[in-house]
């Protein structure tokens, strides 16, 4: 069952404008998505030498400054980009201009303020929350992600014409999907990293062409976004922090094991009238959103689909349309989207 218009432009505008920022954060360490079979675990890997790479990488993430080019493959599309990453006294930006295709352009602030830029039209996303990608947090969560996933060491590559170190990431359950990551032996620099399904096929992939590092702010970091203002330029408006458990009855009373509240949003709604609450959990490393709005007389969308390589799951709920999305498998939003409630005083929606 596909997407109904409505349920498919609240899903992909919202669940994208966050999750595919959160998901370039993971560039801001020089991230090289890449197409290869994993080597097999090496004999002995130590937990220590790993979380030594992984405590290298989240070093690097913060701290290198950075240029490249990229190629980013979800199913069959793909496109290129150019990447310029400043990390110094005045904290870390990113400039990121589409290659091929229409223009595109997302530059980030120190502050986590993302200015997205196409052809037609400009808005501004606060991703203040989000700062810092989730691979950058792995040093200080890898207890508790392991849990959930296993840990190995996958043998030598290069990558950007870089020697790379490669970490498989496999999951210990069928609610999540596993990783294959390669770190820059020099600098420890997330250089190659898949999105796997179950099967261990890749579903997502960004493979950099090139790699640089910088030792100055180069001057097309210096430069507006957008040398013109585009026409309809408008302000994505800001989420609104809310309390975590939510103030207004909604509740996930079963998620899969490990995948916790992190955020809860209120968004304006896009017609106008009243909010959308923005829930989204995260085991440490994938993360789904759960979106919760008023439904206002559009067709619902019920059930399971597919946008790009995440999957979604709809359900109505108090009369309200609930839609669960994530790159995950459908069995984890099927989960969560089955087990949103309504509590009110004496008892559940």
């Amino acid at each position: 069952m596909s997407l109904s218009q409505p349920a498919r432009w609240k899903a992909g505008r919202c669940f994208f404008a966050s999750h595919a920022l959160r998901r370039l954060g993971c560039l801001c360490g020089a991230s090289l998505l890449a197409a290869m079979l994993s080597q097999p675990a090496q004999a002995g890997d130590s937990a220590a030498e790993i979380r030594l790479w992984f405590d290298k990488m989240a070093h690097s993430s913060q701290k290198l400054s950075y240029e490249g080019t990229f190629v980013y493959r979800r199913g069959e599309q793909m496109t290129s980009m150019k990447i310029i990453h400043v990390a110094d006294e005045n904290g870390e930006r990113e400039r990121l201009i589409s290659l091929d295709g229409p223009m595109r352009e997302i530059v980030r602030d120190s502050r986590g303020m993302a200015r997205i830029v196409t052809d037609k039209k400009a808005m501004t996303v606060d991703n203040r929350g989000s700062t810092r990608s989730l691979l950058s947090k792995m040093s200080e969560q890898l207890d508790q992600i392991e849990k959930y996933y296993a840990f190995s060491m996958g043998g030598d590559s290069r990558a950007a014409n870089r020697l790379a170190r490669i970490i498989n990431i496999t999951p210990r359950d069928a609610y999540r999907y596993g990783y294959r990551v390669a770190l820059d032996q020099q600098t420890g620099a997330l250089l190659q990293s898949d999105l796997l399904n179950e099967h261990g096929v890749p579903l997502e992939q960004v493979v950099f062409i090139t790699f640089e590092l910088l030792d100055k702010v180069p001057p097309a970091m210096r430069e507006p976004a957008a040398r013109s203002e585009p026409p309809n330029t408008q302000s994505a408006p800001s989420p609104l922090p809310h309390h975590l458990q939510g103030d207004e009855g909604w509740k996930i009373v079963k998620a899969p094991p490990g995948f916790l509240l992190a955020e809860h949003y209120r968004h304006p709604a896009a017609h106008g009238h009243g909010f959308m609450n923005h829930m989204v959990f995260t085991d440490g490393l994938a993360s789904v959103s759960v979106f919760i709005e008023k439904n206002r007389g559009a067709a619902p969308f019920l059930g399971v689909s597919s946008i790009g390589v995440a999957n979604a799951y709809g359900t109505r709920v108090n009369d309200h349309q609930v839609t669960v999305v994530g790159e995950v498998p459908v069995g984890t939003v099927e989960m969560i989207g089955k087990s949103v409630k309504y509590q009110v005083e004496g008892g559940a929606k």
